[in-house]
């Protein structure tokens, strides 16, 4: 067990550029994947329903909802990647990091180089995979808004009847696999917090030291001044 603890704070406490968070981090993410799953699926649900909910909305109720629609998406993904990461660090998946740096006012300034790298490529690789996941939702979506354009206009409706449910089940599907689209954030900023934490500590370490020589070398000049 301390082994397994050892190992895990040397993985995260490990100084990385922002390329190798990025490329770790999927690394760690994609070999993990079922464990991931085993400790995320119940939170990967609620989402899935929640999203649903939220892309009905406009959908099978009014147009006017689309709006609404997205804030509840927004909150139900702030939601998801915060109560997985909570569980993931209590399954002992994640360490936890320490508070201590986060703390510090104006950290993050001394790293935004990585900050901005790790956050836009992984932002990137979300749009890209939604495209895809989402597809099947956005048909689903089309052809419900173009039916209910023409129903307005006196044609008749032409979806069968369980077009509703068919809806919902495409949306939920959509919803659980966009979850995990979502959830592979997770392992490059999890890594990238570990790395900037390391790097203060170097850093706190590298000043203790300069002072520690400057303080002894002024002591010397004390000693020996003539």
């Amino acid at each position: 067990m301390n082994k397994d603890i050892q190992e895990k704070e040397s993985q995260l406490m490990k100084s990385r550029s922002g390329r190798a968070c990025i490329r770790e981090g999927y690394q760690l993410f994609t070999s993990h994947f079922r464990r991931i799953f085993k400790i995320t699926w119940p939170v990967a649900l609620f989402f899935a329903v929640i999203s649903a909910t939220a892309a009905s909305l406009p959908v099978l109720i009014s147009p006017a909802l689309l709006w609404p629609a997205f804030g509840i998406e927004a909150v139900a993904v702030i939601l998801l990647l915060v109560i997985a990461y909570r569980r993931l660090v209590k399954k002992q998946f994640f360490e936890q990091l320490s508070k201590t740096v986060s703390k510090r006012r104006g950290v993050w300034l001394h790293h935004l180089g990585i900050e901005l790298l790790v956050w836009t490529f992984c932002l990137l690789v979300i749009l890209s995979l939604s495209i895809v996941t989402t597809l099947p939702m956005l048909i689903v979506m089309a052809a419900n808004w173009i039916n209910q354009a023409g129903t307005l206009s006196g044609d008749p409706n032409g979806m069968p009847a369980y077009m509703t449910w068919l809806t919902v089940i495409v949306f939920l599907i959509a919803g659980f696999i966009q979850a995990y689209v979502w959830l592979t954030l997770l392992a490059p900023l999890y890594l990238m917090r570990g790395s900037i934490a390391q790097k203060e500590k170097e850093r706190e370490e590298f000043k203790k030291k300069a002072k520690k020589i400057n303080n002894q070398k002024y002591e010397q000049n004390l000693i020996y001044r003539p």
